[in-house]
């Protein structure tokens, strides 16, 4: 009788057995011609280690929809890598193993010869819908970073040193159970876009004032009754301020000291998607807050 293991088991076909190095040094070659590692739903339960012997090479890593629960230390080392999209994951811990010890090398080298040289490289970071329960300081430390996507986690606070990444441009931290935002967000003067929807946030920091560039502010579904006057005043480019599903009664929104200013950026907005033939929709111009608010 034959090995039914070699005959009956599709997946262990001896001609499927020798097409496969085949099959991954074109993969690989594919990496290296692109500088794209696409691994997109591949129940992958790690990062494949080769990846770490062309660490120059790669500039963006997709592994969304997998099975990862932890980061390899070698990650830190890649200096050409630019984006890391992790959405989707069983991670609990956000940055590789050793990564302080890297991002500290590289702040004392003053450059990027440090063991952490990659990491100082990063300009987007996506950990969406992983088992994330906090963020440690040290990611305060990816001086280049311009989007931190950390939705639909388990974070309950933000780090104070999120206020040291002046590049950040768009910080998306919707879908947690954050009952506030660290007053240092004062600090990331780039930032243009902040989503906190679906949050436990009671109140925001009037240090948010501060951010200058701040053109979108998303806080839906969120236990909020006001909005600092300092937000409304300091947000000299804030155009959408969204507050659909938290108690915030409009006549108290309009009475707040700056909102007049903020209304008006808002229509002068909308005025220019008409005039260049958009259209709004059902709900034409939309406010930001329910009417039908109740306390």
């Amino acid at each position: 009788m034959g090995n039914c293991l070699d005959t009956c088991l599709p997946h262990s076909k001896p001609e499927d057995q020798r097409s496969r190095p085949y099959v991954q040094l074109r993969q690989q070659q594919t990496w290296a011609k692109t500088g794209i590692v696409g691994l997109r739903d591949q129940g992958l339960k790690e990062l494949p280690a080769v990846l770490a012997e062309s660490a120059a090479v790669f500039k963006v890593i997709d592994a969304s929809h997998n099975r990862l629960a932890q980061l390899p230390p070698w990650l830190a080392s890649l200096a050409g890598l630019q984006r890391l999209v992790l959405a989707g994951n069983l991670l609990t811990v956000a940055l590789p193993p050793g990564a302080g010890a890297g991002l500290a090398a590289l702040k004392a080298s003053g450059g990027a010869g440090g063991r952490g040289a990659g990491m100082g490289q990063w300009m987007i970071l996506v950990l969406d819908d992983n088992q994330l329960s906090e963020l440690p300081d040290e990611v305060g430390r990816l001086s280049r970073l311009e989007r931190l996507s950390v939705s639909g986690n388990r974070l309950r606070a933000l780090p104070a040193s999120l206020g040291a990444l002046e590049a950040l441009q768009a910080l998306v931290v919707s879908r947690n159970a954050l009952e506030g935002l660290p007053a240092e967000l004062g600090g990331c003067v780039r930032l243009e876009e902040l989503d906190a929807q679906s949050n436990e946030l009671r109140s925001l920091p009037p240090a948010l004032g501060a951010l200058k560039r701040l053109k979108t502010l998303q806080l839906d579904n969120n236990p909020l009754t006001a909005v600092p006057s300092e937000l409304l005043f300091g947000c000299a480019a804030l155009q959408t301020l969204s507050l659909h599903g938290c108690p915030v009664r409009p006549d108290d929104l309009q009475e707040t000291p700056g909102f007049k200013e903020f209304d008006e950026r808002r229509k002068n907005k909308y005025n220019k998607v008409i005039a260049g033939g958009a259209l709004l929709g059902n709900r034409g111009l939309d406010e930001g807050v329910d009417r039908d608010v109740r306390r």
